[in-house]
């Protein structure tokens, strides 16, 4: 996507832009959001700053591990499955996957739409809260949101940070105990020790703490790849964007009998305007992307598919609003009334198995707010806190109040090279500046192996 120059801000950024915020630049991340590693052709390995050894997870890794660095107050990640979950978990970070809607898709290179929502990651819940009401609103151009008007929205995610008001106490909180054929959801390991121990702590804080099954939960998105991708570029170009790349695939385009039938106007996506016949798709990638190629261009979600996922959804949240036990029996209080789940936990990420198709079939909220460290790997883990659909402020406030009870979070030792100790911030910012200038100047594969070494000496100083 080497050149590719939006015409205009997305509309959460240009949201940001009016809040005040300051854009300081962009972060790697795994190519097309195919992996959770944070390694991509063109700038190679993101690097978890707490043990550069470990993951730093993703899709979102680059800003999961720039905004652990303290560069920045805040970052922006993108969620299709876990991409902004994960990689908050394991660098020690607040990051908030808000139900679709809340957060317009407009300007997000799409993975799944069906899937895909923006939102923010810092260190803090009240950084998280401030950012999120910049992010949020209604916008023309994603129907998602307009099935979420303004009338419906609070006035401020902040107001949720009272902990007298919005906090733990009184809550009654669900820990997933199984999630379809996933029995591990409450995390493996020392993660799952620590969101045990942080259950307990919730319970200590006056929560109400309960089993949650939800045996017949079922995966879902749609089969729509390739026709959203094209859905981007169409209104990338007529917002005015510039790039070499116009669609997936030319030749996809060229199997069609028609090609004017093909859909968002792709049919003058020729040769290596296509992703795939660039040849610049990492091997790790070229697949799976491949997979997206041969496709439908022109299958958008069905009607089927968008209803299996207001099924999930609509089954979750009946178990939250009257708690069944293992054997599908109704739970009941001290007067003998359905139990309402304010909320739900689970593990962000792998340790518990696959957990992130939870918040992406339904298209529910989730805040992930830091347990503690795993020791044996020196590295942050996270719980995810779980709400209904659009109830972003229920999981602000009890995320909160949480964290403000344990203050976990701790920044990383980060140690300045030996070599570099004694340079100024001028000339540390002169020296990457001419860096980045001779390293993307051109295609990575015309570079000369020289100027890559160059490039890595005139940054590392070695």
């Amino acid at each position: 996507m080497l050149g590719h120059q939006a015409g205009v801000d997305a509309h959460s950024v240009a949201k940001l832009r009016a809040a005040g915020a300051l854009i300081l630049g962009k972060a790697n991340q795994d190519e097309f959001a195919f992996f959770t590693t944070g390694f991509s052709n063109r700038a190679i390995q993101v690097s978890n700053p707490y043990n550069t050894s470990e993951s730093p997870a993703g899709s979102s890794s680059g800003t999961g591990a720039s905004i652990a660095s303290n560069f920045a107050l805040g970052g922006t990640g993108s969620d299709t499955c876990q991409s902004i979950r994960h990689p908050s978990s394991v660098n020690g970070l607040v990051g908030i996957r808000p139900s679709l809607g809340v957060i317009s898709q407009h300007g997000i290179f799409p993975l799944s739409h069906t899937r895909d929502t923006g939102g923010p990651m810092t260190r803090t819940v009240k950084d998280a809260a401030l950012m999120l009401q910049a992010m949020a609103g209604v916008d023309s151009r994603d129907p998602k949101t307009l099935l979420y008007p303004d009338e419906m929205r609070p006035d401020s995610y902040v107001e949720f940070l009272d902990r007298d008001v919005h906090g733990v106490a009184g809550r009654n909180i669900g820990v997933v105990r199984q999630l379809g054929t996933n029995t591990s959801a409450a995390g493996t390991g020392r993660q799952g020790e620590l969101i045990a121990q942080a259950v307990e702590k919730l319970e200590s804080m006056g929560a109400t703490i309960y089993d949650v099954y939800l045996p017949d939960f079922v995966n879902r998105g749609a089969g729509s790849r390739h026709y959203d991708i094209n859905e981007y570029f169409k209104t990338f170009e007529a917002e005015g964007g510039v790039s070499e790349r116009a669609c997936v695939s030319s030749a996809a385009i060229d199997l069609l009998a028609d090609r004017s039938s093909v859909a968002h106007g792709r049919s003058e996506c020729t040769d290596i305007e296509g992703i795939v016949e660039t040849g610049r798709v990492g091997p790790r990638t070229a697949a799976l992307f491949g997979l997206v190629a041969v496709d439908d261009p022109n299958q958008a979600p069905t009607e089927e598919e968008l209803q299996g996922i207001v099924e999930e959804r609509d089954y979750t949240t009946s178990v939250m609003d009257a708690l069944v036990d293992e054997n599908g029996d109704p739970v009941l209080d001290s007067n003998l009334n359905p139990i309402r789940l304010d909320a739900l936990v689970l593990s962000p990420g792998p340790t518990g198995g696959r957990t992130c198709d939870f918040g992406s079939t339904t298209q529910m909220g989730s805040v992930v707010v830091p347990v503690g460290f795993d020791e044996s790997v020196g590295v942050p883990r996270g719980m995810e806190i779980f709400v209904r659909q659009y109830d972003e402020g229920t999981g602000l406030g009890i995320a909160y109040d949480y964290e403000q009870a344990t203050l976990h979070r701790a920044p990383p030792s980060l140690v300045a090279s030996p070599l570099l100790v004694n340079e100024t911030i001028t000339e540390f910012n002169a020296r990457m500046q001419q860096a980045l200038i001779d390293g993307t100047s051109e295609a990575p594969e015309t570079l000369p192996l020289e100027t890559y070494q160059q490039v890595l000496r005139d940054i590392t100083g070695l």
